[in-house]
């Protein structure tokens, strides 16, 4: 007897947790959260001064961001060793007046590039660039202070920090590691956020710029081409 009360307990205890996990379970065709937010990963952020095959007279900044496509999270796909509608968002922060506490005297430039569809297991580079004429104006170094690289999948963001706020680490290349703390790239983002709007257009995806190098061709894949009309 005095047994029996505990083991009612268990077998009550086991019950629940079983009817607890039939419930979570998503749906047979339902990508889990997991996969969904790591679709696409940033395996790198390259930064460069270039004169742009000659022909500019100030050197310009490019931005390479090296995407790493892991698995397609719709069930649905065509085919699923493609990813479709990969949206690349780079943000870059320059502290020109060396005042790292005041955020609001930096420089920030934001831009978006959505990739049309990108292979599984294939590294794609896509570039964005700051003209040089800006570069000169602003002062700006080949490096930023700071930069974060933000990607949404078919409209799902790419998790750079779980549910506990500690940083992804599969996503380490995507945020400066001054950022890598979920505080600190808060902070940044909420004054990128509004200092990128200062200047809008100016740091922009490589289909909206002439006299290209020719590695960047070799290595960018297509674009949903978001400046033209639709018709």
């Amino acid at each position: 007897m005095p047994s029996f009360l505990p083991s009612c307990l268990a077998a009550l205890a086991l019950c629940l947790s079983v009817t607890g996990l039939q419930a979570q379970q998503p749906a047979a065709n339902a990508p889990s959260a997991a996969a969904a937010d790591k679709a696409v990963l940033v395996k790198d952020v390259r930064f460069t001064q270039t004169r742009m095959n000659g022909m500019a007279t100030n050197a310009w900044n490019r931005v390479e961001v090296v995407l790493d496509a892991r698995s397609n999270p719709d069930p649905k796909a065509l085919n699923k060793r493609w990813v479709d509608r990969v949206k690349v968002t780079v943000t870059l922060g320059f502290n020109n007046k060396n005042s790292p506490k005041n955020l609001e005297e930096w420089s920030f430039y934001r831009a978006s590039a959505t990739v049309l569809t990108m292979e599984v297991n294939s590294a794609r580079s896509v570039f964005f660039y700051l003209p040089g004429d800006i570069v000169k104006r602003d002062s700006l170094r080949k490096d930023p202070d700071v930069h974060f690289v933000e990607l949404e999948v078919a409209g799902t963001p790419q998790a750079l920090f779980d549910a506990r706020g500690a940083f992804v680490a599969d996503q380490k290349a995507a945020v400066s590691k001054l950022l890598a703390d979920k505080a600190a790239f808060d902070n940044v983002k909420g004054f990128a956020d509004r200092g990128s709007l200062n200047n809008a257009g100016f740091l922009r995806p490589h289909y909206l710029v002439d006299n290209l190098e020719q590695d960047v061709a070799r290595f960018s894949p297509e674009f949903v081409r978001e400046d033209l009309s639709s018709r």
